[in-house]
């Protein structure tokens, strides 16, 4: 967890070298969190379309009425994930100009923040379904917690083997004795398909023992059905992560 801080830390000092864009990374960062916690009421909503709390009887027009504010905030979110990634564009466009780094340095740098801020709001998302979790069921939310916390360990280990591993083709490369492309690419795909295992393993773990809870009755059917969408959330966003993080260190050591 430490290199995981220390790096984007110096990452974030680098790139966005002035509090008002480093307020407004902050902020892109918040909004997909805000996004995420929205995307789990919608599931909650989608939930008590197909499953409707015990003793609630509810006409043909309402649940078409609920269907109708499902489809439309689904749709909704999907427009404003569009509009942010637009906006994260031109926010680093204004960042970094008048930049002095060569048009490559420029590159590696829009990399580096593009990989960045991807992971950022990734783990944004992840805290808030995290909290999320602890609502439905407090027992389930520190079972994600403990995954989580491992996973973590696991992606900071990984990321700083991958810095070594990048450092030492930029040394090769500086030594005119450039790795193969294929050597490269090897090297970050397997460090981050390798993580992104290990991560699955802890959300096949949660899957388990979401449905013990279920089985012995402490979680509810509708919040059983969102817990898994949760769930099913946070390990697409851990596989982002695991492969983000290969692809940040990689940009990182070229960008300097």
């Amino acid at each position: 967890m430490i290199t995981l801080v220390l790096k984007f830390r110096s990452a974030m000092a680098d790139l966005f070298r002035t509090r008002r864009d480093l307020f407004i990374v902050a902020g892109l960062v918040s909004f997909g969190a805000l996004v995420s916690a929205a995307e789990l009421l919608s599931a909650k909503l989608f939930s008590n379309i197909i499953i409707p709390d015990t003793g609630v009887t509810r006409t043909t027009n309402d649940t078409i009425v609920l269907a109708v504010v499902f489809l439309v905030v689904f749709g909704g979110l999907r427009v404003i994930n569009y509009g942010q990634s637009l906006y994260r564009v031109n926010v680093f466009e204004k960042a970094f100009q008048g930049n002095s780094a060569s048009r490559a340095g420029e590159s590696w740098r829009w990399a580096t923040a593009m990989e960045l801020t991807s992971i950022l709001t990734m783990g944004a998302r992840i805290v808030v379904i995290t909290a999320a979790l602890f609502f439905l069921s407090p027992l389930f939310g520190i079972a994600n917690l403990l995954i989580a916390l491992g996973i973590i360990q696991v992606f900071g280990i990984s990321l700083r083997r991958q810095f070594v591993t990048q450092q030492g083709f930029r040394d090769q490369q500086e030594a005119k004795d450039p790795a193969s492309s294929a050597d490269k690419v090897r090297a970050r795909i397997k460090a981050g398909e390798l993580a992104s295992l290990i991560a699955s393993v802890g959300v096949m773990i949660l899957m388990a023992a979401l449905i013990a809870l279920t089985v012995l009755g402490d979680i509810s059917a509708g919040a059983a059905l969102v817990s898994f969408l949760a769930v099913r959330m946070i390990g697409q966003m851990y596989s982002g992560i695991a492969s983000g993080l290969m692809r940040f260190a990689r940009a990182r050591v070229n960008s300097d």
